[in-house]
């Protein structure tokens, strides 16, 4: 009997995983970009860490899953695991020429559970996005009185399947210096078409050639994390955070057709010209390395007040690099690695007003309570146009709610982005974005999950 409780809430954690597979599948993206590599990396943010101007391995809170910085999970309140939940929304607006389309990606972010144990040591598992792919664009030339067109889509996704370990074995005079791993398996599909064909005057379908070039990913993955934290005094602490993904090469099968169809956008009458066997090869990650740092500022408040508050403020602030050089393609024996390298800066304030706010519930406001969030980033694409390497430029806010139910540590946060992709040319390609990003974090409250129980 004592276990049905802990039974019960795993099962449950493990279905909505289940279910957040199928959620990720289904996800809807129309960016150019997405059209190299393994697809776009970005789209879909944490709720938290976008509010925070994109900052994410500094966060080390016991009441919130960071799984940017595997370091972190042994921070996690013991006995008290966290579920965390995420959907985002992308609402961007592409512009070219003084034309423009407009398009939006939602989806899931994650599906997580994280927990810590014998006092030094933190576990987290779930899924998240990898990678996506999604886009479609069309050029044409006149052909005395038809039209010769070209048309250009992928669809698809990366997803990966995680777990997560870390321990801050190693503490010294207020320093706590911790180390952690994901280990993860990438999975799912991506594909290019591409169609061509002439429409002659009046006709709303052409025939033509269709090419279609798929791949399939089934592959390891692995991070590595590490956290260093020193309290100053009980006003000031200081974190050091870094996360290294080393150079990896990513698995998989891949198959090309070529097809003829009286009508390219009815698969049913494809005749199929050529079909190669599916073939095995790889592609590769981007070796990446992200350095960040925390500051923390708190105000106790006097013993037996009641009008003063414990507040705290936290900077923070990261820096990523990409070497985009080493990226590989070994599925296409034309590849040419023409990207660029790229980096990542960012910056993030949180303001707390009360962060004793179980013990003082009754005496604050619900304001008081709550987490304010604010940032700002900028970062450069691995892409070139007209010269000049594409970059991204955002601002942030949001906050975030504490649910103050039988001492729980769960949350809801939500996370606003505020962004432009491009070059500084006005007529050159551009995008214009809005993200909306809605977080969940489960957790127990008094009646604690891995706690046995006892009978008198």
């Amino acid at each position: 009997m004592k276990y049905i409780s802990t039974m019960r809430n795993l099962s449950i954690s493990l279905l909505i995983l289940l279910l957040g597979t199928v959620a990720m599948a289904q996800s809807n993206i129309n960016s150019p970009y997405s059209s190299y590599g393994l697809g776009d990396l970005d789209g879909l943010d944490h709720a938290v860490s976008s509010a925070l101007g994109n900052t994410t391995i500094t966060i080390q809170d016991s009441t919130l899953l960071n799984f940017y910085n595997p370091a972190t999970y042994s921070a996690l309140g013991t006995g008290q695991p966290l579920f965390s939940f995420g959907v985002s929304t992308r609402l961007s607006t592409f512009s070219e020429n003084g034309t423009s389309n407009f398009s939006h990606i939602t989806g899931i972010q994650n599906f997580a559970l994280g927990l810590s144990f014998s006092k030094h040591f933190g576990l987290a598992f779930g899924l998240k996005p990898y990678a996506r792919r999604g886009y479609e664009f069309s050029s044409r030339l006149l052909a005395e009185e038809d039209s010769l067109i070209y048309i250009y889509s992928g669809e698809g996704g990366i997803n990966e399947a995680f777990l997560g370990l870390s321990s801050n074995l190693l503490k010294y005079k207020g320093a706590t210096v911790s180390v952690g791993a994901n280990f993860g398996y990438l999975f799912g599909n991506t594909s290019n078409t591409r169609k061509s064909g002439i429409i002659e005057s009046g006709s709303s379908t052409y025939a033509g050639g269709i090419s279609i070039k798929s791949m399939q990913v089934k592959a390891f993955h692995y991070e590595i994390g590490m956290n260093y934290v020193q309290k100053i005094n009980d006003k000031h602490s200081l974190s050091l955070s870094s996360v290294i993904e080393p150079f990896q090469k990513i698995n998989g099968t891949y198959e090309e057709g070529i097809y003829y169809g009286d009508n390219v956008d009815n698969p049913n009458d494809y005749d199929t010209s050529y079909f190669s066997q599916t073939t095995d090869g790889n592609m590769s990650n981007v070796p990446s390395y992200t350095f960040g740092l925390n500051y923390t500022l708190r105000a106790t408040g006097k013993k037996g007040s009641t009008n003063e508050l414990n507040s705290a403020v936290s900077f923070h602030a990261s820096y990523k690099m990409s070497d985009w050089s080493k990226y590989e393609d070994r599925f296409d024996p034309n590849f040419s690695n023409n990207f660029l390298n790229t980096s990542k800066m960012t910056f993030g304030v949180e303001y707390i007003p009360e962060t004793d706010f179980i013990t003082n519930k009754v005496t604050t406001k619900f304001y008081h309570r709550m987490k304010y969030r604010v940032g700002i980033y900028q970062f450069t694409l691995p892409y070139e146009t007209n010269g000049e390497q594409v970059s991204d430029f955002g601002t942030t806010f949001g906050f975030g709610i504490p649910i103050v139910v039988q001492n729980s540590l769960s949350s809801i946060n939500l996370g606003v982005t505020i962004g432009k992709r491009g070059v500084a040319d006005t007529q050159a390609f551009k995008e214009q974005y809005y993200g909306i990003n809605l977080g969940v974090s489960i957790a127990p409250g008094t009646d604690r999950w891995f706690v046995k129980r006892k009978l008198n």
